[in-house]
């Protein structure tokens, strides 16, 4: 019941701003039945802590149609984490969108932030891949409607168009995976899944993460780069997280070429955002690398047999990573608050994501260990010079705004103690203390040359003052369009350009005058050509 409330709150704060602002529109008033919903909602998420595993049917199928599974779900160690990451998101959102009431944030931004939460709770505590399935065409549909009404350019209208294209892929993808499944005999769940079928799981997974291929949309609509954006981007992520965490440890022993050449696109994709992540301009031209690398990360851990431990760098993903984006305005005397936010990304002994380097890692130090180490480090240099470049003095705030933008900080922060001590059985462990250390020493060291050769924290000072910049700016330029396959989608539009040409030529040509004397020549043509096939 508890679930089912959680859900029925977000949904019914959506209902109550649309009618009460439809009859008498007021922010304020939208912003704290918001902020009332949210509240509840995320507080009785941790006194689900106390029921887990727990399932909840939603609807049943006749016996003898063509589903084996029905609609229902289920919450347990695994996708308890996510559900708390992201109605902490969302309650965050709310409290720091206070400072950005003058940049197009409106009522719509709140019923905004109510809506996408609850749909991806339910793919997120979807119990089996069935119900995950009709959840993302749900949350896709709703996200693509929603952001077209923001991509006014068409330049943006397409990049919507592409990323909901990519979406319906995976959704594709795993519906497969959701057959192959079923061909194996019994499957009831997430909790008894088959080995059979699972690496195109992780496919569908990838491709709804932006790793396979490289997909990183970004769109120029302010509200999208900040606060709901922030949303839009991060929480649909989870689910397909949730995914992955699911998968059996047995992945590797099917199709072994497939899996290799699968680890090596994830290898290249993690190493390439992390220094795409360090060398960006802002953090929000950044953000899209973040969620790549981290997601590789994850992938990475299924690979390795370790799919449980991909959770701790979703949560990184999902809780850092949104402590960092919603810092915004980005205060300098505040800013000791986003660096709390490396508690859940180090992995360091005893905090959230020490359990990590088990799947990261493989059992023997190899080429694999020196980039995911390097790659880790990247990402930790890259969110200090974040948090170094804030350098706002804004003082125009008013007096609630004041509270409400380092309260919804902190939330994020305690979420990430929480999780730290009780997100599931065995969570404070040591980790693998020689790979933090060594992750940490080349941060250290990349402070210290940073602030040695005095760098400003924008890429023209990079460009100028570390060598070779140009050729490494090439290359990263060289990666990104091979693993977005942007290559190959440009040679398929080539070659319809071509074939529609080819049949407007002789379409041209059966039209024209000498039509019907050009169709008496092909159909002899063709029929000496049938003539010849049959004899032979």
């Amino acid at each position: 019941m508890i679930l089912l409330a959680i859900l029925g709150i977000l949904l019914l704060g959506y209902v109550v701003i649309l009618i009460t602002h439809n009859n008498k529109p007021n922010t304020a008033r939208s912003w704290v039945i918001a902020m009332t919903a949210a509240g509840l909602a995320w507080l009785a998420s941790f006194a689900l802590r106390l029921y887990l595993p727990s399932d909840v049917a939603l609807l049943e199928w006749f016996p003898g149609t063509a589903f084996q599974d029905s609609l229902g779900l289920r919450l347990d160690y695994i996708n308890w984490p996510y559900m708390v990451a992201v109605l902490t998101i969302c309650l965050a959102s709310l409290l720091t969108h206070t400072t950005r009431t003058g940049s197009g944030v409106n009522t719509y931004s709140w019923t905004q932030i109510l809506i996408t939460t609850a749909l991806n709770l339910i793919a997120i505590l979807a119990a089996n891949p069935l119900t995950m399935a009709i959840a993302w065409m749900l949350t896709d549909l709703v996200e693509l409607f929603s952001t077209l009404r923001l991509a006014q350019e068409t330049e943006s209208s397409s990049k919507v168009v592409n990323l909901f294209s990519i979406r319906l892929l995976s959704t594709l993808v795993l519906m497969v995976a959701t057959a192959l499944a079923w061909g194996s005999g019994s499957f009831s769940g997430f909790e008894v899944m088959q080995p059979r079928g699972s690496l195109f799981f992780l496919i569908a997974a990838g491709l709804r993460l932006g790793v396979l291929p490289l997909n990183l949309p970004l769109l120029d609509s302010p509200e999208l780069r900040r606060g709901v954006g922030t949303l839009a981007r991060l929480i649909p992520a989870a689910s397909a997280l949730v995914l992955i965490a699911h998968l059996p440890a047995e992945l590797l022993v099917f199709n072994q070429n497939m899996v290799g050449v699968i680890q090596v696109i994830t290898l290249i994709a993690a190493l390439y955002s992390a220094a795409m992540w360090f060398t960006r301009k802002d953090v929000y031209e950044a953000k899209p690398y973040w969620m790549v690398a981290l997601s590789a990360f994850a992938i990475q851990s299924a690979l390795n047999g370790q799919a449980e431990a991909s959770r701790v760098w979703g949560l990184a993903m999902l809780l850092s990573g949104s402590l960092l984006f919603l810092f915004d305005p980005p205060i300098r005397r505040i800013r000791y608050l986003p660096a709390l936010g490396l508690l859940g990304f180090v992995g360091l002994p005893y905090t959230l994501a020490a359990s990590g380097w088990d799947g990261l890692l493989p059992q023997s130090f190899n080429y694999v260990s020196l980039i995911m180490i390097l790659t880790h480090a990247l990402l930790a240099l890259g969110y200090i010079r974040y948090i170094l470049g804030a350098d706002s003095t804004v003082t125009g705030l008013e007096k609630h705004a004041r509270i409400t933008f380092p309260l919804g900080l902190v939330t994020l922060i305690q979420t990430i103690l929480i999780l730290g001590i009780v997100g599931w059985p065995g969570v404070l462990v040591t980790g693998n203390l020689w790979a933090s250390l060594i992750s940490l020493a080349v941060v250290i060291v990349g402070v210290f040359i940073g602030w040695r050769l005095d760098f400003r924290m924008d890429s023209e000072s990079l460009g100028q003052r570390v060598p070779f910049y140009r050729l490494f700016k090439t290359v990263l330029d060289f990666f990104r369009k091979v693993l977005s396959l942007s290559w190959l989608f440009d040679l398929g539009k080539k070659l319809a350009k071509s074939l529609a040409g080819l049949i407007g030529f002789f379409s041209s040509i059966l039209e024209g005058d000498g039509g019907i004397m050009w169709s008496i020549v092909f159909i002899v043509l063709f029929g000496i050509l049938f003539l010849s096939l049959t004899r032979l």
